[in-house]
């Protein structure tokens, strides 16, 4: 008989944290709880893959009908405007099925139990659960598996918060914005700047350094990348600014963000910052666990997830190997 009330007990209900608890208890057999505070599916399925995959999708069909339709005997469209609401309605309602795909894959199983909360270690096998509601919960797990996952980086700089969204927010946009600053060189600020721009929106992507995608990809695609957003897709590119030192308002509401290297930028609807993502560890109470980060807050695992301490484990973009 177990001193513990689960054998198993996983922090986040992401991709990661979902099939490690549903292997325990349908294949090891044992009792497991699954802890998450927000939507099921996580990262990938709310605000990442899944919702980027659909815009995407859009995007690619209105390149397909500004450019490629009359190559193939179709009349040329009058427009390829998206109606930006119905689109973002219909990938939210996607996006609502997934979430409830997740959560009855886990109800549906005896021997998992569900909380909704903010979960933090009071020792390395006591978990505290603080409930929406206002209540706390306690339990107990012999083995512990960590998976809450990243966040976007808060963006420095005088107005920057205030006046600009992150990759989450983008998902959260009602209307189109017409005049958009994508302030990042990574993949997903790349991304975006590209679906936004095949759906019509002037499109400025600002980058610190020389180029985009400039740590982990070969020089050559960078290249080719650059070639292809400035000269096929129409997409404006401030290489080598230093960032953003901030954002002010004009008299018309519209936003100017003022560029390290001394340009400004006027006219802007959105700015959207893609500097980076954090691990989801600074809640946690990792050091009464015994759990080793690194200078960054992820979570130190060897190959086989297993962190310093010898009953818990970590998996996904909370350990920062590869996201």
């Amino acid at each position: 008989m177990s001193s513990f009330d689960y054998d198993y007990v996983v922090f986040g209900g992401g991709s990661g944290g979902i099939a490690s608890a549903k292997r325990a208890a349908v294949k090891e057999g044992v009792k497991v709880a699954v802890i998450e505070r927000a939507r099921w599916g996580g990262t990938c399925v709310n605000v990442g893959c899944v919702p980027k995959k659909v815009m995407y999708m859009a995007a690619s069909i209105a390149t397909t009908l500004k450019q490629e339709a009359a190559q193939y005997g179709f009349d040329q469209p009058t427009s390829s405007k998206v109606n930006w609401g119905v689109l973002k309605a219909k990938r939210d309602a996607y996006v609502k099925r997934l979430n409830g795909i997740y959560e009855n894959g886990l109800n549906n199983l005896e021997n998992i139990d569900v909380y909704i909360g903010d979960a933090t270690f009071v020792d390395e096998h006591t978990i505290s659960i603080a409930e929406a509601n206002g209540i706390t919960k306690t339990i107990t797990a012999s083995k512990t598996c960590i998976a809450v996952g990243g966040r976007p980086t808060d963006a420095p700089g005088e107005g920057v918060m205030e006046h600009s969204i992150n990759s989450d927010g983008f998902f959260a946009l009602e209307s189109q914005p017409e005049v958009v600053v994508v302030v990042g060189a990574g993949y997903i600020a790349v991304e975006l700047a590209g679906v936004l721009k095949s759906l019509g929106s002037e499109v400025h992507l600002v980058t610190r350094h020389g180029r985009a995608l400039r740590k982990g990809f070969d020089p050559d695609l960078c290249e080719a990348l650059h070639e292809a957003m400035v000269d096929h897709e129409g997409i404006v590119v401030h290489n080598d600014t230093m960032g953003v030192e901030k954002i002010t308002l004009s008299s018309d509401q519209k936003k100017v963000v003022h560029l390290k290297n001394g340009d400004t930028i006027y006219g802007v609807d959105c700015v959207l910052m893609a500097i980076g993502r954090v691990p989801n560890t600074e809640t946690l109470n990792l050091d009464k666990a015994g759990v080793t980060m690194d200078k960054r807050g992820y979570i130190t695992v060897d190959e086989y997830q297993n962190t310093s301490n010898p009953d818990i484990f970590a998996l996904g973009d909370v350990c920062g190997k590869v996201e």
